[in-house]
């Protein structure tokens, strides 16, 4: 999947579960002080990527996601074929 459809889709995805109008949200977006995300909120973000991508983050890296780049990162890296 292109990297910027992706970017795209996921900046939709938090706009809805954060309700905050995408046209407020940069890419270099903090998930906290910007977004307002807590741990809850963290949980539903990571149930609907999930849901859309079948991707099943790892615990240990979700910990580093800071920004909604780093969000898509993440995705991106778990979207790649483990036979490449």
């Amino acid at each position: 999947m292109d990297k910027q459809k992706l970017a795209q889709e996921i900046k939709t995805l938090v706009s809805k579960v954060v309700r905050i109008p995408e046209d407020r949200i940069g890419q270099n977006a903090n998930l906290f002080s910007d977004l307002g995300v807590d741990s809850l909120i963290g949980v539903e973000i990571f149930a609907a990527l999930d849901k859309k991508y079948h991707v099943n983050l790892p615990e240990a890296k979700v910990r580093d996601i800071k920004t909604l780049n780093d969000l898509v990162e993440m995705v991106a890296e778990n979207l790649k074929p483990s036979n490449s």
